[in-house]
């Protein structure tokens, strides 16, 4: 189905009436019998019929209802994305501006039922939870910072290897999790997400989060590292906004954010560290990264050049990497592009104990590593 401009603001503009609503509902919380608003009552009262049988009450389908209009504006949204990365090069400042309604009104159920508390004077869901779309929309359980071992070590590796060490690292899209914090101890990491409540979890517990909306903040300085984790974002608008000349992008590719950066021109694969390993340190290939890029981008040619190193790359057990740039002629003559030319694989099979090196390349969950090579 054909997604158009005028389909995203239908579909922004439904969901903005329902929060309407919903701001209403949510002021006066508690109520009476008999007390709700007509226009509320009216609301809930057709919500109602149109889910007889349901055995919820108007509230909980309510609640269900603004938080299904949310889901059907956010797919809209990713269908429009798609159709423009199909057309090839799309001017992404327009792009953005052209979701942008889709984009408000999902921020506006991040924010949904989440408001000061005016007993305790801070941040918290007002409602239960099956009557907050806020909260039914969040993918974060806790309410504690997140820290990802694996994760830890998939960064520590590629901080090894390429002898990184940057002095701002921005995560957009992390929820709860401050892994990189782990990792880049002497940088300054940046968080952001457009869940409310994630981000001052985080602030609370001493970690610099900025509760927005991705697809449009920049940093006051751009940064020298931005990861993306099952983030599911605008990647091409955010790196183009906020990475440093020659910074690094490190990704995986959950929610295709690695296929979306291998077709940037101006960034390079230069690595890929599995997501399954043996041994306490991760392995970084840097070989064969050709068949890797076939399958995130089966349909280019993979001949773009990239800035090697300023120091030779060391790996997380302090042994020598191969560095991309010496072996990127083997690579050419080794990757059999045309046996590749498939979805990502999620199997996975390793060279052995020893090596930890996949050979089947490319699933969902590695963490691709690109440079800037503008």
């Amino acid at each position: 189905m054909v997604v158009t401009v005028h389909d995203l603001r239908s579909k922004a503009d439904q969901l903005l009436d329902a929060l309407d609503v919903y701001d209403q509902f949510v002021k006066e919380w508690p109520y009476e019998p008999g007390e709700v608003p007509d226009r509320i009552e009216g609301y809930l009262a057709e919500l109602d019929s149109d889910t007889s049988g349901s055995g919820s009450s108007p509230e909980v389908t309510f609640a269900t209802e603004v938080k299904r209009l949310y889901y059907e504006a956010c797919e809209a949204e990713a269908t429009y994305l798609q159709q423009a990365r199909e057309r090839g090069q799309p001017e992404w400042s327009q792009i953005v501006t052209e979701v942008e309604p889709v984009r408000k009104a999902a921020r506006g159920v991040h924010t949904a039922g989440y408001e000061i508390d005016s007993e305790t004077d801070e941040l918290d869901y007002r409602l239960p939870r099956e009557l907050c779309p806020a909260h039914l929309v969040s993918m974060n359980g806790g309410s504690s910072p997140i820290i990802y071992e694996d994760r830890v070590t998939q960064y520590q590796a590629v901080a090894d290897c390429f002898s990184l060490s940057p002095e701002i690292v921005y995560h957009p899209g992390s929820g709860h999790d401050v892994s990189p914090s782990e990792t880049f101890t002497e940088s300054r990491v940046v968080y952001a997400d457009i869940d409310e409540a994630a981000m001052t979890h985080l602030k609370r517990a001493g970690y610099e989060a900025v509760g927005t909306d991705a697809t449009k903040y920049e940093l006051e300085t751009d940064a020298d590292v931005i990861i993306f984790r099952n983030a599911g974002l605008l990647e091409e608008a955010i790196v183009a906004g906020n990475l440093q000349s020659g910074g690094w992008v490190l990704a995986n590719d959950h929610l295709e954010s690695a296929q979306h950066l291998a077709r940037m021109d101006s960034l390079k694969l230069v690595g890929v560290v599995p997501d399954v390993w043996t041994g306490s340190s991760a392995p970084v290939e840097t070989r064969n990264l050709g068949a890797y890029l076939s399958q995130l981008d089966p349909d280019q040619e993979h001949s773009k050049q990239f800035r090697e190193p300023a120091q030779k790359p060391v790996d997380s057990a302090g042994q020598s990497c191969t560095s991309p740039a010496a072996i990127e002629e083997e690579d050419e003559k080794e990757a059999t592009l045309g046996d590749t030319r498939n979805a990502l694989n999620p199997g996975r099979t390793t060279g052995g104990s020893e090596s930890g090196v996949p050979t089947t390349k490319g699933t969902p969950l590695d963490l691709y590593i690109f440079r800037d090579v503008s």
